[in-house]
C-alpha cells in the first residue's frame, strides 16, 4: 500500500512539472502582455508585472483590427469545411464501398504527407497565379483545402472500424450509399471529427507562408500576416509587449476550439470509437 501511494505521488508530481515546463512559454506570454516595454526587456526577468498594463489589449487589438481576425476566421473555416467535403465522402468509399483499385489509392494517399510543404510552395504559387486567384479568398482557401489526404486517411481509418452488420442492415432497407453516409456514419464519427476539425483549425489559424506569398493585402491579411511586424526588433517602435498581447489575442479562437471539442477530441485521441 505504501509502495504504491508513493507511486502515484511521484507520478503526479512528475505529470504537475511536465505541465508546468510544457506551460512556462504561455504564462510568460500572458504575463509580459501587461508589462511595461522596461519590464518585458529587463534582466533579470520580471516574472510578474509590478502594475498591470490593460491598454496593451487595446493597442493590439487596433493594430490587428477586426477586419484583420474576420479574414482569418473566413480563411480558417473555409479550409475545414471544404476538407470535410472532400474528405469524408472519400473516406467513406475507401472504408466500405468495394471497388477496384481502392487498395492502391489508399497507398497514393500516403504520398503527398512525405513531402515537405516547402517543395510544393513555388508549383502551387504559379498554379495559383494562372488562375488569377492571387490577393482573393479563393486563393487562400482552395489549395489549402485540396491538400486533405490526411483528413482522408484519419477518417477512411475510423469508418473502417464501423460494424460491416449495420451499413449491410442499411443497405438491404434500400438506403443509398450518401444516406448511409450522413445518416448512420455520420453520426457515429463525433469523436473523429472533433479530432480533425481541432487540427485542421490550428493547422490553417497558424499559417503563415502561404497567407503571406498569397494575400499579403490588407483586404485579406490574416492574423499571423498582421503579427509579424510585432514581433520587434532592434529599431522597432512598438513596445514587445504590445506584441505579446497580440499574441494572446490570437491564441484565444484556438484555445475556445479546443475546449468546445474537448470532449469528443479525447475520444477522437483514444480511438474510443463508437459510444
Amino acid at each position: 500500500m505504501r509502495t504504491s501511494r508513493t507511486s502515484k505521488i511521484v507520478r503526479y508530481v512528475a505529470v504537475l512539472l511536465g505541465g508546468l515546463v510544457m506551460a512556462t512559454p504561455l504564462l510568460f506570454m500572458i504575463s509580459g502582455s501587461l508589462k511595461s516595454a522596461a519590464e518585458v526587456n529587463a534582466f533579470p526577468p520580471v516574472l510578474v508585472p509590478e502594475t498591470p498594463i490593460w491598454q496593451n489589449f487595446v493597442d493590439a487589438w487596433n493594430f490587428l483590427t477586426p477586419q484583420v481576425i474576420g479574414n482569418t476566421f473566413i480563411f480558417s473555416l473555409g479550409v475545414v469545411g471544404l476538407q470535410l467535403l472532400l474528405s469524408l465522402p472519400a473516406a467513406f468509399a475507401l472504408a466500405k464501398i468495394p471497388f477496384k483499385w481502392s487498395a492502391a489509392i489508399l497507398a497514393t494517399l500516403v504520398v503527398p504527407m512525405l513531402i515537405p510543404g516547402n517543395l510544393t510552395l513555388i508549383p502551387l504559387f504559379i498554379v495559383t497565379f494562372e488562375l488569377g486567384w492571387l490577393n482573393t479568398f479563393a486563393g487562400l482557401i482552395i489549395p489549402m483545402a485540396a491538400q486533405c489526404a490526411f483528413s482522408i486517411l484519419l477518417f477512411r481509418q475510423f469508418f473502417a472500424t464501423l460494424p460491416s452488420g449495420l451499413i449491410e442492415a442499411a443497405r438491404i432497407d434500400g438506403a443509398s450509399w450518401w444516406r448511409v453516409l450522413t445518416s448512420i456514419a455520420l453520426p457515429l464519427a463525433k469523436p473523429a471529427l472533433a479530432t480533425f476539425c481541432s487540427i485542421s483549425f490550428l493547422t490553417a489559424w497558424n499559417m503563415y507562408i502561404w497567407p503571406q506569398v498569397i494575400a499579403p493585402n490588407p483586404a485579406n491579411k490574416v492574423i499571423n500576416v498582421a503579427l509579424a511586424p510585432l514581433a520587434g526588433g532592434e529599431n522597432s517602435v512598438i513596445s514587445p509587449a504590445i506584441g505579446l498581447a497580440g499574441a494572446v489575442i490570437a491564441m484565444l479562437p484556438v484555445l475556445i476550439v479546443f475546449i468546445v471539442f474537448q470532449k469528443w477530441y479525447l475520444k477522437g485521441v483514444a480511438g474510443t470509437g463508437l459510444e
